[in-house]
C-alpha cells in the first residue's frame, strides 16, 4: 500500500516536472543567487528576510562556544528546556548516550529536527515518559555542519508532525574544497579523572565541472564520571540493601498485615545505614549515589558523505548517506534490588529468626564492585534526490530518505527465580537438585552475611543478561515545486509552493527469552512489540508582497494518519512589515499537531521508577510499566509570535514575544501519582507477598494542556578600534507563564517549578548567556557568561539555586606566524572556570539532569589543520 501510493506521487510529481522543464519554457534571465531558509519552501534572496524567529548557528560559533557536539549546543540556548541529554541512571534508563531538543519545553517529541530540510529517523529507544525523539548525536559529523537553523515557531503547516514547537534543521558544508583534520583533548581538572578525545576529518572536493563531493568522519572517545568521585553529591538511599531487612509474619498487625519490616541486625557494621519507617518498621539503607554515572564511557563514529552532480543547467542530482555507532557503557550499583521479596525458610542454616521470612534487599551491595552496564545504537540514513530550476522563477525537488536507527540494550540484573533458589539452598549453575538444598554442587545463598564466600560464588547463577534488540525505521518520499512569480499583485508577484509527502514509520521491539517471561528482579523484563504507520500529506504556501513593504504569509498542510491517528489541517499565517531599512516587524499564528508516535499506540515499555510507598513510607526504585493506546489522539497547539528585528553594518537585536497553548499532551501518567491515588488497587498498583511494590502500571494518556509564553531577546554590536574588533552579546529567555493541566482537570502553576510530577518539565524563569569576542589579526578571544535562574522543586518546597558558569577561549590562527602552505589554528579553552556544581536538587542524584550540568570545570586543547 505504502509502495503504491509512493510510486504513483512520484510518477505524477516526475511528469509534472519534465513537462516544465521542457527547453522551450526556459527564460533566458540573468540568475539570483536564492536558498531556501527553514519554515519555508519558498527561495529568498536573503536568509535574514522571514516572517518567522530564526536562530543561526553557524560552524565558527560552535567552535568559539567550545562545543564538542550537539548536546554542548542545547545546554547553551535558552530557548531550550528540558532536554535529557545527561546521561542519568535514573532518568535515563534505556536512552544512554543519546541528545535531543526541546524547546519551549514541551517535550523532547515537540521539536522537528531535520537533516539539510528532510526528515530523520527517531531513536528505537524512548524516554522514560514514552517520548520518541530524533537523537542528534547520531546526526552528522561536526567538520560536515555548516549551520544550524533552529525555528522557534510552531511550522506543522510547513513540515508536519513533530514541528509543535518549532524545527531545528542542520545543514551540510558545501564549501570546503580540500582536507580539513582536527583533534581535541578535554579534561575534567576538579575532582574526578573524566576525559575525551575527538578527531574529526572532512575532505571536500570538485568533480569535473559540474560535481561536488563531500566526505566527512569523526571518533569520540569519552571516559565515565561517577558521583562518587565529586565531592557535592548526597547520599541517594534505597530501603533494598544488602545488608537487608526482613519481612516477619508472627509479627504481622493491622498496620503491617504481611509483618512487621526489620532491618539486619549487623546493618551498621556491614555498611548499611539503619532507618526507622512508619508502624514500627525498620530498613537497612542502601547508598547507592557512588554508583550514579554522570558521564558514561563512549567509543563513538560517525561517517557522513555528500555528492552533487549538475545533470545539466536545469536540472541537478544529489544523494547523502551517513552512519553512526555509539557504544557505550557506564557503572550502576553492584546489583539492583529484588522486588519480589523471595522466601528464606526457616531451614535456612544462617536465618536467626525460626520461622519463614521475606527478604527485603538485593544480592549484592555495600562494599563490592559496580556492575556493568552496555548499550549501542546505530543509525543509517540513505537519501537522494533530483532538483530543478526553470529559468528564476521555478524550482521543484523530489527525494527520497530512507533511515534505520537500531538500539541493543544490555543492562544486567537479577534473575528472581534463580535468586529465590540459591536462598532455598539450590543455588549454582550445575547444581542437582535431587542431591539435596545445600549439597555438593547447589549453595545457599547467605542473605544474612554479605562476607559469605558462597554470596561471590553465586554471582554467575543470579546475576543475567537482560537483552533487547531494538529498531525504528522511516522511508519517506516528497516532492514539491515553488513559483516565485506565480502570478502579479500590483507591481509584485505572488510567490507559491505546493507539494505532497507519504511516509512510512515502523518499530520493531525483541528481547530474550527471560526478558520476555519477566524473570528480572528489578527491570522486570519486556514484550516483543512492532508495528508501524503511513502518513499521507499535501502542503501549499504563497507569500503576498501587499505593499513594497507589507508581505503575508500563509501555509496550510492536511496530513492524513489513516486509522492510527486519523487526519488534521493546519494552517499558518504571518506577516512580516520593513518599517525602515534597518527595522522589520514580524507576527505569526499557526496552529500545530503531533501524533501519537508507533510506541505509544504499539508498544509496551518497562522501566524502573523511583517509587514512595505511601502505606509504609518507605523509598526504593520499582518497576514501571506502560502499555500503548491506539485510541489516542493527536496533541494539538495554537502559537502565536510578535518579533522585531534591528539590523545594521554594526549592531543587530532581535525581540520577541511568544505564546503556546498545548491541549491533549501525549505523556504518560504520573507513577507516584498512580500509587498515591490507589495504593490498594492491584490492577494499577502490583504488590509482592511481603506487601512491598513490585510493578506500577500507568497508561500513556492524552492529559490536557500546557501554556506557556515569554519573551527572546537576542542582540550583538560590532566595535571596530584599532586593537581588534570587539562584538559584545547577549542571548536570553524569560518565561512569563507555564500554565499545567493534568488529566484530571487540576491546574497548576508551573512557572519558576521543577515539575518533576507533572506533565511539565523544569521552568526556571530566566536562562540566558552574555559573552564578548575579541578578535585581532591572527588572535581571537571568546568569553560567555551562561545563567539559569533559580526555581522551585514542587514535590518538597524548597529552592533550586540558580547556575551561573564562565567559559573562555583563547584562538590562534598558525599559518601565516609559522609560514606555513596549510591553514592551522589552535585553541585552548576553559568550561565552568570557577567549577560551579549544579544546584542541589533533593533526588537521587543530587541535581537535575534536565537543567544542570555535572561535568564541572573542564579544560581543552584543539587543533586543525587546513590542507
Amino acid at each position: 500500500m505504502w509502495v503504491y501510493k509512493a510510486l504513483k506521487w512520484a510518477f505524477l510529481f516526475s511528469n509534472v516536472m519534465l513537462l516544465m522543464v521542457f527547453p522551450n519554457t526556459v527564460k533566458a534571465e540573468n540568475k539570483i543567487e536564492t536558498i531556501t531558509v527553514t519554515g519555508s519552501r519558498i527561495k529568498r534572496s536573503v536568509q535574514a528576510d522571514s516572517s518567522s524567529p530564526i536562530t543561526n548557528v553557524g560552524a565558527e560559533r560552535l567552535s568559539n562556544i567550545g562545543a564538542n557536539g550537539v548536546r554542548d549546543l542545547v545546554e547553551v540556548l535558552p530557548f531550550n528546556a528540558g532536554a535529557q541529554n545527561n546521561s542519568d541512571n535514573l532518568s535515563q534508563n534505556y536512552t544512554v548516550g543519546t541528545s535531543n531538543f526541546n524547546l519551549r519545553g514541551l517535550g523532547v517529541s515537540s521539536t522537528l529536527v531535520l537533516l539539510n530540510g528532510r526528515r530523520q529517523v527517531t531513536s528505537s529507544v524512548v524516554t522514560d515518559q514514552g517520548a520518541s525523539f530524533v537523537d542528534t548525536a547520531s546526526l552528522i559529523p561536526s567538520l560536515a555542519v555548516k549551520r544550524i537553523e533552529i525555528l522557534r515557531d510552531g511550522a506543522s503547516a510547513i513540515y508536519g508532525s513533530d514541528a509543535v514547537a518549532g524545527v531545528v534543521n542542520f545543514i551540510s558544508r558545501d564549501d570546503l574544497n580540500g582536507a580539513q583534520l582536527q583533534y581535541e583533548y578535554r579534561q575534567r581538572v576538579s575532582d574526578g579523572s573524566q576525559d575525551e578525545t575527538k578527531i574529526d576529518f572532512a575532505y571536500g572536493l570538485e568533480l569535473g565541472e559540474t560535481g561536488y563531493l563531500l566526505f566527512a568522519a569523526s571518533f569520540l572517545e569519552r571516559s565515565s564520571l561517577l558521583l562518587g568521585e565529586v565531592d557535592w553529591f548526597k547520599p541517594a538511599f534505597s530501603s533494598f540493601g544488602n545488608p537487608g531487612s526482613f519481612v516477619i509474619p508472627s509479627l504481622s498487625s493491622p498496620q503491617n498485615p504481611q509483618g512487621l519490616t526489620i532491618a539486619d541486625d549487623n546493618c551498621e557494621n556491614n555498611g548499611g545505614q539503619l532507618s526507622a519507617g512508619s508502624n514500627g518498621n525498620s530498613f537497612c539503607l542502601f547508598d547507592f549515589a557512588p554508583q550514579i554515572t554522570v558521564v558514561p564511557n563512549e567509543d563513538r563514529l560517525q561517517l557522513f558523505v555528500k555528492a552533487k552532480w549538475d545533470w545539466n543547467d536545469q536540472i541537478h542530482l544529489w544523494f547523502e548517506a551517513g552512519h553512526a555507532d555509539n557504544q557505550i557503557s557506564r557503572e550502576v550499583s553492584p546489583s539492583f534490588p529484588v522486588l519480589n521479596a523471595p522466601n528464606v525458610l526457616a531451614s535456612h542454616p544462617d536465618n536467626p529468626y525460626a520461622e519463614d521470612v521475606f527478604f527485603r534487599g538485593r544480592p549484592f551491595g555495600w562494599g563490592k564492585p559496580t556492575e556493568q552496564n552496555s548499550y549501542e545504537h546505530q543509525t543509517t540514513r540513505v537519501a537522494f534526490g533530483i532538483e530543478g530550476d526553470v529559468g528564476q522563477d521555478i524550482y521543484w525537488q523530489l527525494a527520497y530518505v530512507h533511515a534505520i536507527n537500531d538500539a541493543l540494550l544490555n543492562p544486567r540484573d537479577v534473575i528472581a527465580d534463580n535468586f529465590q533458589q540459591s536462598l532455598l539452598g539450590y543455588g549454582g549453575v550445575n547444581c542437582d537438585s535431587a542431591q539435596g538444598a545445600g549439597v555438593g554442587l547447589c549453595l545457599y545463598f547467605n542473605p544474612f552475611d554479605p562476607l559469605d564466600p558462597d554470596n561471590e560464588r553465586l554471582r554467575p547463577f543470579i546475576i543475567g543478561d537482560y537483552i533487547g534488540n531494538l529498531e525504528s525505521q522511516l522511508q519517506m518520499l516528497e516532492g514539491y515545486v515553488s513559483f516565485d512569480e506565480a502570478f502579479s499583485l500590483g507591481e509584485e508577484f505572488v510567490a507559491v509552493a505546493i507539494g505532497a509527502q507519504v511516509r512510512k514509520e515502523s518499530i520493531v521491539q525483541r528481547y530474550d527469552a527471560l526478558t520476555q517471561q519477566d524473570r528480572f528482579a528489578f527491570l522486570i523484563g519486556n514484550q516483543n512489540v512492532e508495528g508501524s504507520r503511513e502518513v499521507s500529506a499535501i502542503f501549499a504556501e504563497a507569500r503576498l508582497p501587499i505593499t513594497p513593504k507589507i508581505e503575508v504569509g500563509l501555509a496550510v498542510r492536511y496530513e492524513d494518519y489513516g486509522r492510527l491517528g486519523g487526519d488534521t489541517t493546519n494552517p499558518k499565517f504571518s506577516i512580516l512589515w520593513r518599517v525602515a531599512e534597518h527595522l522589520s516587524l514580524r507576527s505569526s499564528y499557526s496552529t500545530s499537531f503531533r501524533a501519537p508516535s508507533v510506541h505509544q499506540l504499539k508498544g509496551v515499555q518497562t522501566n524502573f521508577a523511583n517509587i514512595t510507598d505511601p502505606t509504609d513510607g518507605s523509598t526504593t526504585f520499582g518497576g514501571n510499566r506502560t502499555i500503548g493506546d491506539d485510541k489516542l489522539v493527536p496533541e494539538t497547539s495554537t502559537a502565536i509570535n510578535l518579533g522585531a528585528s534591528f539590523s545594521d553594518n554594526a549592531m543587530s537585536i532581535d525581540v520577541d514575544y511568544w505564546r503556546f497553548s498545548f491541549d491533549d499532551v501525549l505523556t504518560r501518567e504520573s507513577h507516584q501519582a498512580v500509587v498515591n491515588t490507589m495504593p490498594n488497587d492491584p490492577t494499577r498498583v502490583v504488590r509482592t507477598s511481603a506487601g512491598t511494590i513490585s510493578i506500577v502500571n500507568t497508561k500513556f494518556i492524552n492529559a490536557q494542556a500546557i501554556d506557556t509564553s515569554g519573551v527572546d531577546l537576542v542582540g550583538q554590536y560590532n566595535v571596530d578600534t584599532q586593537y581588534g574588533l570587539f562584538t559584545p552579546e547577549v542571548s536570553a529567555t524569560y518565561l512569563l507563564s507555564y500554565d499545567l493541566t493534568d488529566d484530571t482537570g487540576a491546574m497548576s502553576d508551573g512557572l519558576g517549578k521543577l515539575n518533576r510530577n507533572t506533565v511539565g518539565n523544569p521552568a526556571p524563569r530566566l536562562r540566558g548567556s552574555a559573552g564578548v569576542r575579541w578578535l585581532w589579526r591572527n588572535h581571537q578571544v571568546n568569553a560567555f557568561l551562561r545563567h539559569v535562574s533559580s526555581y522551585e522543586n514542587d514535590v518538597s518546597g524548597e529552592k533550586v539555586g540558580s547556575f551561573t558558569t564562565l567559559d573562555t577561549q583563547y584562538s590562534l590562527k598558525l599559518g601565516e606566524l609559522m609560514r606555513l602552505k596549510a591553514q592551522s589554528s589552535v585553541a585552548i579553552g576553559i568550561l565552568n572556570i570557577t567549577d560551579d556544581p549544579p544546584p542541589f536538587v533533593d533526588i537521587a542524584g543530587s541535581y537535575d539532569p534536565r537543567t544542570g550540568d555535572p561535568r564541572g570545570r573542564r579544560v581543552y586543547i584543539k587543533l586543525k589543520i587546513e590542507f
